[in-house]
């Protein structure tokens, strides 16, 4: 089923760990809340700053606060997931199916939270089986952010990226971090696709999943 820029239902922890190669303590995406493909390609995802984050035993030891650098890495975490699920369309879309393998995600993320949902299909799986091994997006070639006001612990920090431009191997996000609404930084992000999706035994999570099921 084809549903070009139709926004599609956000995805929890365990498939956005399943997305980026990033591990606690620096991953800093929980959970991605929707998503738009196709000719519009948009994001947003979200992170709960726990006060007992080990950043804040030394940043700072009399005010804690969420480090810059941190709220950049999120941003970029947030754009890799978007390029991720856009390259998962694509490879869709040449099968004649671009829903193909987000479907198969999303029933991964209904079987991981519980809800009721049909199972993934093999092909859905078969395809994010192949793109463990398809060049993604790597590193930022372009930082060029402003930082509004503090991050402090307690809060949730929600990301916002637009997919803006591609040329040349290097993609570019117009890219915004908010808390309670209230835009906290905000600019552009470049990124070259020179790495992978993590390997990932997508079909043995599925039937893992689908005997643990009550």
């Amino acid at each position: 089923m084809t549903r070009t820029n139709e926004e599609r239902r956000g995805l929890g922890a365990d498939i956005v760990q399943r997305l980026l190669p990033h591990r606690r303590p620096f991953l800093f995406v929980d959970c991605i809340k929707r998503y738009r493909l196709g000719e519009v390609r948009s994001i947003e995802a979200s992170l709960e700053i726990s006060v007992n984050h080990p950043v804040f035993d030394g940043h700072f030891p009399d005010w804690s606060v969420w480090p810059g650098v941190y709220v950049i890495e999120g941003l970029g975490q947030t754009t890799q997931l978007l390029a991720t699920l856009e390259a998962i369309r694509r490879v869709g879309a040449e099968r004649q199916d671009e829903s193909l393998g987000l479907d198969a995600l999303e029933a991964l993320d209904a079987a991981y939270s519980l809800r009721p949902g049909a199972a993934p299909s093999q092909e859905g799986l078969a395809l994010l089986e192949k793109m463990s091994r398809s060049p993604i997006v790597g590193l930022a070639s372009r930082v060029d952010l402003r930082f509004l006001e503090p991050v402090l612990p307690g809060c949730r920090l929600d990301y916002r990226a637009q997919w803006t431009r591609e040329q040349n191997g290097v993609l570019g996000f117009d890219v915004e971090a908010l808390v309670r609404r209230r835009p906290v930084a905000r600019g552009e992000l470049g990124a070259s696709i020179n790495t992978r999706i993590p390997t990932i035994r997508w079909a043995t999570a599925s039937g893992g999943l689908q005997s643990a099921k009550p």
